[in-house]
């Protein structure tokens, strides 16, 4: 679960003939009357932040119960017309109607539930510390206002999170793991993907730059403190690789063979070779 780098993991493990859970494409949605992120095109949900990860966490695991009326009506483009009601919480979930996009949640909130209970390992992807706040319940949005046309410009405010934030976000969803799968690994990485833009009054670059040092600090000082808990240098193993070997040509995104090599990493570190599946299986 994580950002968009979650997606480059997963897709990289699958390969190699590790299922990975949630089996997004399992959640049911009329596409005449719902949109759901980018299903069933791509098997990912993107939740970019400490906060969103945690928020998600609970919801699956019933500690968190979303409104009904914890909605915004937003005009956008759809199959059903130019009304929609959007999930705040989770990435370009719109729906027809209010009872409409409660039945998406709960099927979303059921088959993160499902993965949740057979997973045997989890890995968490965070990428940036900006958050837009809801106004109205106090947490985190999906995404940035006006995001695919949705809403956030009026609902939402925006909040730079700091050290002791994140950190106990990531300590709480550590936790809330350990609660239900005590003997679980969990693996941290910091999303290597940076920044598009930045809604600071400061250079992107920088923005950038000073989001992952906080990311990459809370995931060391958690690592330190719980058993069990070990940290992926995803972004180290890709940012010191330089520009040229590692990204695309949007200098963002993380070339394929990149993500690859990082996994195979991964597998070295911590798969026995009886464990690891063979190459071409």
């Amino acid at each position: 679960m994580g950002s968009c780098f979650a997606q480059e993991i997963r897709r990289a493990l699958t390969s190699r003939q590790i299922a990975c859970v949630p089996s997004y494409r399992n959640i049911s949605f009329d596409p005449t009357q719902a949109i759901v992120d980018e299903l069933p095109r791509q098997e990912h949900m993107n939740f970019y932040n400490t906060f969103t990860v945690r928020l998600q966490v609970e919801q699956m695991l019933g500690l968190w119960d979303q409104a009904h009326d914890d909605w915004w009506q937003v005009k956008k483009r759809a199959p059903w017309g130019p009304i929609c009601f959007q999930d705040p919480y989770r990435r370009g979930i719109f729906a027809k109607s209010p009872q409409v996009l409660r039945k998406v949640i709960e099927r979303i909130n059921g088959e993160m539930r499902v993965g949740f209970d057979a997973a045997t390992a989890f890995i968490f992807t965070f990428g940036m510390t900006e958050v837009f706040i809801n106004k109205s319940s106090g947490k985190a949005a999906a995404q940035k206002p006006l995001y695919r046309g949705g809403g956030g410009m009026q609902e939402t405010t925006l909040h730079v999170s700091g050290f002791q934030e994140n950190y106990a976000n990531v300590m709480a969803t550590v936790d809330m793991v350990r609660q239900h799968k005590p003997d679980a690994p969990i693996i941290l990485t910091v999303s290597p993907v940076a920044l598009a833009r930045t809604f600071q009054d400061m250079d992107v670059v920088t923005a950038s730059t000073e989001g992952k040092s906080v990311l990459r600090a809370v995931l060391g000082q958690v690592c330190r403190e719980r058993d069990n808990v070990h940290y992926l240098p995803s972004f180290e193993l890709v940012t010191y690789g330089g520009l040229a070997r590692s990204y695309r040509e949007d200098l963002r995104h993380v070339k394929k063979s990149v993500a690859e090599e990082i996994v195979e990493q991964f597998f070295n570190a911590y798969f026995s070779p009886s464990q690891a599946p063979s190459r071409g299986n």
